[in-house]
């Protein structure tokens, strides 16, 4: 079995949970159920960095992250 492991900053990371939070406030006042998925852009290894995106409520552009694919 393998792990992929993504790796964020902080900033990055606050930026995630103020975007899920706004987006749990807004199902419950719409009454309606959601989630969120995560997107791991994969460029050109060592050429063009890859990046992760958000996208729930709004689709929002995390910016550059370090990736690793692992033995678990």
């Amino acid at each position: 079995m393998r792990k992929l492991e993504i790796l964020i900053s902080e900033e990055q990371y606050q930026h995630m949970i103020a975007e899920r939070d706004y987006g749990n406030r807004t199902n419950l006042e719409e009454e309606t159920f959601g989630s969120y998925s995560l997107c791991l852009h994969i460029g050109s290894p060592d050429v063009i960095p890859a990046t992760l995106e958000m996208k729930m409520v709004n689709t929002m552009d995390l910016g550059e992250v370090e990736w690793n694919i692992s033995k678990f």
